[in-house]
């Protein structure tokens, strides 16, 4: 019932409404907007973190489980950040540049073999495709791309391609404007 409603949206204000309802991508990332904003609130006010954070974590479970996607609040992701596609996506407390764009099933963040504790560093202006791992202190340049599938263990220049297991840079200068579409000005 619900859907046929939004379908026959026809205000601007029912177009708005109907897409902040069905867009389950823009409730991830407004999941972990609202807990980083919940951690700010409990520098100032303990009792203001505490509520805020306690609303973040049953939202967050929430998220989890319907969307399957689960965005740490200790990741630091600037603005733009866009998921196409939010199933699987797991980020842990790596630093994200602006308008990044990650497909469905990434894990960014800590890895655990070869003593390696540090967390990846992605750059801004970077696409992310479907399936890639990055894991450990890496830094991935601005303007990267990052083919699907390819399994990320050391740095990418700025504006390289990487693809493959083990990630390899397969062209360097490669443009993706074009893919990231009207998020690069």
């Amino acid at each position: 019932m619900l859907a046929s409603l939004l379908d026959g949206a026809r205000t601007p204000l029912g177009r708005k409404l109907a897409f902040v309802i069905s867009n389950s991508e823009l409730h991830s990332v407004a999941c972990y907007r609202f807990g980083r904003f919940a951690l700010r609130a409990g520098r100032r006010s303990r009792f203001a973190g505490f509520v805020f954070t306690v609303i973040h974590r049953i939202w967050n479970r929430w998220i989890t489980h319907l969307h399957h996607c689960d965005i740490s609040v200790h990741a630091e992701i600037g603005r733009g950040f866009l998921l196409m596609h939010r199933t699987g996506v797991i980020i842990g407390g790596a630093t994200i540049g602006k308008n990044v764009v990650i497909h469905q099933n990434v894990t960014i963040g800590q890895r655990v073999a070869g003593g390696d504790q540090g967390l990846p560093a992605i750059g801004d202006d970077v696409w992310i495709g479907p399936g890639a791992v990055i894991t450990g202190a890496i830094r991935i340049g601005d303007g990267a791309t990052v083919s699907a599938g390819a399994v990320l263990s050391r740095d990418v220049p700025a504006h390289a391609l990487v693809a493959g297991v083990p990630g390899r840079v397969v062209a360097q200068d490669y443009d993706n404007r074009a893919m990231l579409g009207p998020l690069v000005s």
